[in-house]
Parts: structure tokens; sequence; C-alpha cells
């Protein structure tokens, strides 16, 4: 796909008129068009400065690059784990993940993958029975897998929550996002479909504390996302850091307990 044409499909799927980004842009809209038609090709300058008002992912910067006969100037190479980002950044993931011990914690590519995961969420993923591991999805795990939709007490409620943010995150990352096309297919499933009208968007809770049941013991947990701000690594990009914190002193307790020395 031309420059032009991935431009005007960028500036649709943000619904924004050429009148709107034009003056965004601080350019014409006689410009736009022309670029948009491929009359004009753009400078290198002029791709990046679109590109900022239109939000586009550092990871799909390098199309446009390409496509208006430029080298991209964003790294793009395909994720690979940890191993393969910037070795502070990796480092800093690892520290957050360590300090956060003896509580659950897990990091997530783009698309949801689990790129790495603490002994303390390993060992909820291994009472689930379900597939949270490296190289694993983890949206496929909580939406579709009947072991954890068993130990997650609230599951209607958490899976509706998490297909809301997804949702968001899925139009961020633009008209072609995989993502989308994943949450599409796992959005069609009967019981996800009833955690959706049981539990719509309006009525979202600013946190939501995520309730297991393992054994005759209840646990729960609020959880916070972190993320790597004006990176200009596509790999890095998107990277969230999932930390789940004890909603209650019996959670607090639970793993406090199951992880001291004593019991190593």
């Amino acid at each position: 796909m031309g420059f032009g044409s991935q431009l005007k499909e960028w500036r649709g799927h943000r619904r924004m008129s050429q009148l709107d980004l034009a003056t965004a842009a601080g350019i014409s809209t006689r410009h736009l068009s022309f670029l948009e038609t491929g009359r004009s090709r753009p400078t290198e300058g002029m791709i990046l400065r679109l590109a900022s008002v239109l939000d586009i992912p550092a990871r799909d910067q390098g199309s446009l690059f390409s496509a208006a006969g430029y080298r991209p100037r964003m790294a793009t190479r395909p994720a690979s784990g940890l191993d393969a980002m910037p070795a502070a950044i990796a480092g800093a993931i690892r520290l957050m993940l360590d300090r956060h011990d003896p509580y659950p914690g897990l990091v997530l590519d783009h698309q949801y993958s689990v790129l790495m995961a603490n002994p303390a969420f390993a060992a909820l993923a291994a009472v689930a029975d379900a597939p949270f591991g490296p190289g694993e999805n983890f949206l496929d795990a909580f939406l579709g897998a009947e072991s954890v939709r068993t130990l997650v007490v609230n599951w209607e409620a958490a899976a509706a929550d998490l297909v809301q943010r997804v949702r968001t995150e899925a139009w961020l990352q633009g008209p072609r996002s995989p993502l989308q096309r994943r949450l599409d297919r796992l959005t069609a499933d009967p019981a996800v479909v009833k955690a959706l009208d049981s539990y719509p968007a309006t009525d979202r809770l600013p946190v939501l504390p995520i309730e297991l049941r393992v054994g005759d013991t209840e646990l729960r947990f609020i959880t916070t996302l972190s993320t790597f701000g004006s990176t200009q690594d596509a790999l890095v990009e998107g990277v969230l850091i999932e930390s789940f914190f004890p909603a209650d002193d019996a959670t607090r307790r639970f793993f406090e307990k199951v992880t001291s020395p004593e019991k190593q």
C-alpha cells in the first residue's frame, strides 16, 4: 500500500477530516490532499509530524517511511522476548518483577503475549491449569480457558472489564490491528457475550478487584498496568507490566506464607 493510501486509512481510522488533520499538522488541506493522492512526496519530517498527530505507533511508522521511499527511522524488528530488547529496558522490567515479589506480576507485549512472569504468578497459573506461560497469549487464556473461568470468582465482571480495556488499546493500534482480530474471535464466545451483556461499559468501576478461589481460600487483588512512555523502539512500545496487589490482609498473608524462605 502506498504512502498516500496508508495516510488516508489512518486518518479515517482516527475519524479526522482532511481539514482536521491539516490544521493539527500545520499544513494546508491542498498539501494534505496532494500527499494522499500521491501528487506530492512527503519529507521525512512531514511523515514524523503526521504520524505524531495521528498517534501512529512506532512499529507502524516504518511502513510509512518505506512507502515514501525512505529508510525507517525506528526499530521495527519482530518481538522475540526480553532478550531482544535494549539491555537497560529488559533489566528494568526484570527488576520491577523481582521487587514485586511475593505478589504476582507478569509482562505482556502489545498483543498480550506473555513475555515473562514472576514465581508468584507462575504459581497461580499452575493452580488454574491455564496456559499463561511465556509465549502464550493472556487474552486467549483468560477469556477462553474454562479452568480460568472456574478459578476467577468474578470472571464475568473481570472479562467484561478486560475486553473494554483491550478494545481501546486495539483502536489505538490502528486500522489493521491484529489485537482487534484476536478480540473479535474471543468475543464471539457465548460466555464472553454473556459477560459483556451483564456488565456493560457504563458500569465499569475505576478499579475492579479480581477475586480468585484457590481450594478453600479466596484471594482478592487489584491490578495496575505500567508502560514505557516516549519509546523509540517498536519492540518496547506497548509492553505492559501487570502487577497484582493484595486487596485484603488474607491475600497478603497467603502470599507471604507461600513464598517465605521456610517454604522454599
